[in-house]
């Protein structure tokens, strides 16, 4: 059994979980240097976390729990998302086509309705013409017939004007509709309102979101994308690291454990006592 479990086992399974909050089983299992249980990544972050916290040395058990597990754990990144949001054209599109479709019905009622007026007026004066051309004289008849087709020549000729103006404001309406929509831009994050974290080596990074308290790890040798516009206070296993805000990138190169605390666009390094005052007398 190596020196650094010697030295946690005086330390005692309380006083580590109280510290680390790594639950009282896990820490059993690596005093008895068990693997039941526990994945690679798990059994690999909760000793990287004993050996920032009291400063052992676990470096056999890792190479145990590495030729026990068989394979490199496998990297733990955070969740990118992105959004973004593009105004639908289809709209417009779709208005366009019904207003082009409502006013060519309208035109197909009108001469519909032109067309059977037409036919209701001129039915029963043929009729009535019909019914009379025995009993009156040819001239009559032609005068008749002459009146009646200038009556109807007046009536079609008021109905087109009706279309006609029914068609202007129609037309107006039309142009109305046609003009352009007013869509307020995305306003999408740009490289500026990002904190970028970007290891020089593998490392265990811990970040919590000071306004609502979540707590986020990872271990990965890959870059770390954050919200610049929040508070954060960050933790790192070593600081081999570059840490970028506002388009200014902070070099730092250290095998120690680094803190830092991110708050209205600056970024601070702080202490563990600071740390933890922070983050509610908490290592972690």
């Amino acid at each position: 059994m190596s020196i650094g479990i010697e030295k946690l086992k005086t330390i005692g399974i309380q006083k580590i979980h109280e510290d680390t909050h790594i639950a009282r089983a896990y820490i059993e299992a690596i005093f008895q240097e068990s693997f039941e249980g526990m994945n690679g990544v798990q059994y690999n972050g909760f000793l990287s976390i004993l050996e920032r916290e009291y400063g052992v040395d676990l470096s056999d058990l890792k190479s145990k729990a590495k030729e026990h597990f068989g394979y490199v754990a496998k990297y733990m990144k955070p969740e990118k998302s992105t959004q973004i949001f593009r105004a639908d054209n289809k709209k417009s599109s779709l208005t366009l086509l019904y207003t082009v479709f409502g006013i060519a019905l309208f035109f197909l009622f009108a001469f519909l309705s032109t067309k059977e007026t037409d036919e209701k007026i001129t039915a029963p004066k043929l009729e009535q013409q019909s019914q009379n051309t025995t009993s009156i004289p040819r001239e009559s008849v032609v005068a008749q017939l002459q009146e009646q087709n200038q009556t109807i020549a007046d009536e079609n000729s008021t109905a087109a004007e009706d279309n006609s103006t029914v068609s202007k404001q129609h037309v107006v309406q039309k142009e109305e509709r046609k003009e352009p929509l007013k869509i307020s831009p995305v306003q999408q994050k740009t490289p500026s309102s990002q904190l970028k974290i970007i290891p020089k080596n593998k490392v265990w990074m811990g970040y919590i979101d000071l306004q609502t308290n979540e707590k986020l790890q990872a271990t990965s040798s890959d870059e770390l994308l954050l919200d610049a516009s929040k508070e954060w206070l960050l933790a790192f296993g070593h600081g081999n690291i570059s840490i970028e805000t506002n388009g200014v990138s902070h070099e730092f190169k250290t095998h120690k454990n680094m803190r830092f605390l991110y708050k209205n666009g600056v970024l601070k390094e702080i202490d563990v006592e600071e740390y933890k005052t922070l983050n509610g007398g908490k290592i972690w």
